[in-house]
């Protein structure tokens, strides 16, 4: 009985002892996007040595990563200020505050030159699975655009007393609308 025990506990130390974390190779974080990306059906581009582009849900997405800062990785949609119209200011930073506070991983603010902007950051860790974790913060900065969306149709629709059903605030929605 000893020896099984002995024999356990030697099995669960090899396999957190021996186990190997895969190394972090920066220059095959952007070329692993890239792939992950184009298997799902979406079609970026590698517009510069930092950056990738492309559309998701009609909008454009880009990741971000520098070799020289390889443990941090940025996936970011920006809308022009003209694309919500005559929306007040003030609904547009109280949605950006309740998807901050909602949304957890991503952010929602209004950059210096009245844009609003969406992003998910996270820090790479060797041994990450690149190309999922870049599939997963997509889809997380989809969820965060459709809830701020959400968000502020409600916002305005409750301030004019309307049902948000028929609120007459900008949507989010299709290539028209396109981020910087």
């Amino acid at each position: 009985m000893a020896s099984l025990k002995a024999n356990t506990r030697m099995a669960l130390f090899d396999k957190w002892g021996k186990k190997a974390e895969a190394a972090l190779v920066p220059s095959q974080v952007l070329p692993t996007i890239l792939e992950a990306l184009t298997v799902e059906g979406y079609r970026p581009e590698r517009d510069n040595e930092i950056r990738i582009v492309f559309k998701n849900e009609g909008f454009y997405h880009c990741f971000y990563y520098r070799e020289d800062d390889p443990e941090f990785l940025l996936v970011r949609a920006s809308f022009e200020r003209a694309a919500f119209g005559d929306v007040h200011e003030e609904f547009l930073y109280k949605a950006c505050s309740r998807t901050d506070f909602d949304q957890k991983v991503s952010k929602a603010y209004i950059d210096d030159e009245g844009d609003i902007v969406f992003s998910v950051e996270t820090f790479l860790m060797p041994g990450t699975p690149i190309g999922k974790l870049a599939l997963r913060m997509n889809d997380a900065l989809a969820s965060t655009i459709s809830f701020f969306s959400r968000t502020l149709r409600e916002l305005v629709a409750q301030a004019s007393g309307e049902d948000s059903e028929e609120s007459t605030a900008p949507q989010l929605g299709g290539s028209s609308d396109l981020p910087n």
